[in-house]
């Protein structure tokens, strides 16, 4: 009896903690100097560009590159004509637009990987939400192992926070996340070959 109990006090102490670190196991924040710096697509707003211009002139890296979704419109104009524009305003000469096709990491790395054909790098410092950077990471080293990629992870307090229980938008954000990143580890590792170049 002793020690069911025990084993039972034990498990619920170690899913406990299992349960309140959900959400700091998905960030992953190791920023590095780099060939260049890549901004993955996705997001609510431009907070991850604009983190990317502030680390380019931090001197991170030389340029910038943009993913943005091919498919996606808004107010009668498309994100990738409305993202030409932005980069060439706000970064010129410095930024470059990679289009996407599809929504997700897993396709994402194919495009990025076309994109940095022939552009002479070899280091990556990829910028993305703070919630999205483990899977993310675990994504582009896996399908571009050719590349050394570093991670900055983008602070998206409205949507995340690492006490993920404190709001619903959090919890949201926590649980969708950890869903994407199961079936990456589960499915999607496992059907991918690799980015060829």
């Amino acid at each position: 009896m002793l020690r069911r109990i025990l084993v039972v006090g034990l498990l619920a102490t170690v899913a406990i903690v299992l349960f309140r670190h959900a959400g700091s196991f998905l960030v992953v924040h190791a920023p590095e100097h780099a060939d260049i710096l890549v901004v993955l697509a996705g997001g609510n707003d431009d907070m991850r560009y604009w983190q990317g211009v502030k680390l380019v002139q931090e001197g991170y890296a030389p340029r910038l590159i943009l993913d943005v979704f091919t498919k996606e419109e808004r107010f009668g104009t498309w994100d990738i004509d409305l993202a030409r524009e932005f980069v060439s305003r706000t970064m010129p000469g410095r930024s470059t637009i990679c289009p996407i096709a599809k929504n997700s990491t897993y396709d994402e790395a194919f495009y990025l990987g076309r994109c940095l054909q022939g552009i002479g790098v070899h280091s990556i410092l990829v910028v993305t939400s703070n919630y999205h950077t483990r899977r993310a990471m675990s994504i582009l080293q896996h399908r571009l192992p050719q590349y050394h990629f570093a991670i900055y992870a983008a602070d998206d307090p409205y949507d995340f926070g690492q006490r993920w229980w404190q709001t619903r938008q959090w919890a949201k954000t926590t649980y969708g996340e950890w869903q994407r990143y199961l079936w990456w580890l589960t499915v999607d590792r496992w059907r991918s070959g690799l980015v060829a170049h």
